[in-house]
């Protein structure tokens, strides 16, 4: 099964939410260059079995937070990743309940990318 790895931007800090087989392991860190080390290092440890793929998709909770931590990171290390706007993380969250988190990002990735996750669950 494709593994998805979801990480919210906030002003303050980042969230990231790896995808397990019965949910989503989360932790938040410093939006800094040590904390988007952290959740790189972090996302790494708990991804687990992923023989159909890993997707990594960044979101910011609005456009003002700034993702230049964790974006730099990941393409530093030559890591492809997707991108969902403040405002499809906002419409995910306020249609699974309201709160902005790093599972917003990922429910706002699958309505926007739902071809790659069409799979048995």
């Amino acid at each position: 099964m494709l593994k998805l790895i979801a990480i919210l931007v906030l002003a303050g800090n980042i969230q990231v939410a790896v995808e397990q087989p019965n949910g989503y392991l989360e932790q938040s860190f410093p939006n800094s260059a040590a904390g988007a080390q952290q959740l790189i290092e972090f996302a790494e440890k708990n991804v687990g079995d992923a023989p159909k793929g890993i997707r990594i998709v960044v979101g910011r909770d609005s456009d003002a937070s700034s993702d230049a931590h964790i974006v730099k990171a990941l393409t530093d290390l030559g890591i492809s990743f997707g991108v969902v706007s403040a405002a499809e993380v906002k419409e995910a969250a306020t249609a699974g309940g309201g709160a902005i988190t790093a599972k917003a990002v990922a429910a706002a990735d699958e309505k926007k990318c739902g071809f790659l996750y069409r799979r048995e669950r």
